[in-house]
């Protein structure tokens, strides 16, 4: 038993009330990725900040993410995760209140590196939160759902705040959002108990290099993600899209990761993760290499088509296949970590890139690069996991 395991009243992780919890913290915890495009664009915009700059802004904010993640992964077992999220609350929103008042760089990048740990703090906690249920793929299913749903919201909303208010108009609505999440504290199980020993150790049946394989793989694909996600607007208007067709793009082929949520659960108990992370993780980097060779108005809409279809997806089977051989959750609960430290690294070698190149076309070839090196991983624990899967029950 960990300490304050007694604490009475706590809602258990698979309750329904629990489960919607953690899936908010989780979603506005991250509010500001799910809208990173449009914030950037607003920093380069209504501020002048150069499209480097944004990106050192978006890679700040990321990093709160990221070193939230670390320290909640180190006392999450031990402290009140209600105690936790007051905290994180309170950071985020006061970094955002601060941030209204700051128009110089510096400043504004340590503002933004506070406001992503408060909101870090919230994401790991529903992760971690969902990790402890029963029904863990179903449930993180649903979370990419309600991200995608609340990110298609956000893409349009900022643009439109950002014209009547500017910058004070985004920053004072993820303030709104953080203040929403305070109601949802109580539902949030203060304490989880975790198994006494962990299932992989016990069992032998998995070496231990696999899960940090599965952390790697996290961290190639988020790496793809944060340059991408961090300069996908840039790259519309460099090619001379119009803003109101990129806007307008970004939104609606975000739409399509709703049904391919449901998609990717259904083909999860039907023919395990492995195979369609694979090729989804193939088609996912084609299509980024693909907006390298040719940017107009086809590619670009083809592009986002083919890669809303498979980002969420992507997510699911990857912590699918780590929670198979991951009992434990320990190595569940470091996923916010990798994908914080890729998603931070992603826009500033972006913004490394630009220099080199001063163009997109260097940034959207290693980012496609990286997804195939993901795929290289994960073909060896396709290669290594179905022997075990037999005697396991696991699908893989």
């Amino acid at each position: 038993m960990r300490m304050g395991s007694t604490a009475i009243n706590v809602p258990e992780p698979d309750q329904p009330k629990a489960i919607a919890a953690a899936i908010c913290m989780a979603v506005i915890g991250i509010s500001f990725f799910l809208g990173m495009p449009v914030i950037v664009a607003a920093w380069s915009e209504q501020m002048g900040f150069g499209d480097q700059q944004a990106g050192w802004l978006a890679s700040a904010d990321i990093s709160g993410i990221t070193v939230a993640s670390l320290l909640i992964s180190r006392i999450i077992n031990t402290v009140s995760r209600q105690q936790l999220a007051v905290i994180g609350l309170l950071v985020a929103i006061l970094a955002n209140l601060v941030a209204i008042g700051i128009d110089t760089f510096k400043p504004l990048l340590a503002t933004r590196f506070f406001a992503g740990l408060g909101g870090g703090v919230l994401f790991s906690l529903g992760l971690a939160a969902l990790a402890a249920t029963n029904n863990a793929g179903r449930n993180y299913a649903t979370l990419m759902f309600s991200q995608v749903s609340i990110g298609v919201v956000v893409i349009n909303l900022y643009p439109s705040l950002a014209d009547f208010a500017g910058m004070i108009g985004i920053y004072l609505s993820m303030c709104v959002a953080f203040v929403a999440a305070a109601f949802f504290i109580p539902w949030l199980p203060a304490f989880v108990e975790e198994p006494d020993c962990p299932a992989l150790d016990q069992s032998g049946a998995y070496p231990p290099l696999l899960p940090w394989l599965c952390l790697l793989a996290f961290f190639a694909f988020y790496l793809t993600i944060g340059s991408f996600w961090a300069y996908i607007e840039r790259i519309g208007s460099s090619a001379g899209l119009e803003d109101s067709f990129i806007t307008g793009a970004l939104s609606y082929t975000q739409v399509i990761s709703l049904p391919v949520c449901v998609l990717a659960g259904w083909l999860c108990g039907r023919v395990g993760q492995l195979r369609p992370l694979i090729v989804s993780l193939a088609i996912g980097g084609s299509a980024v290499y693909l907006l390298s060779v040719a940017v107009n108005e086809f590619t670009y809409v083809a592009v986002l088509v083919i890669f809303f279809m498979v980002w969420n997806p992507i997510d699911i089977y990857q912590l699918g296949t780590l929670s198979n051989i991951d009992h434990s959750g320990r190595y569940v609960a470091m996923v916010p970590a990798f994908q914080g430290a890729a998603n931070s690294l992603g826009p500033a070698g972006g913004a490394f890139l630009l220099e080199i190149n001063n163009s997109f076309d260097l940034l959207l070839m290693v980012g496609s690069a990286m997804m195939f090196i993901a795929v290289a991983i994960y073909l060896y624990l396709y290669a290594t996991l179905r022997p075990a899967s037999t005697s396991t029950g696991a699908s893989f």
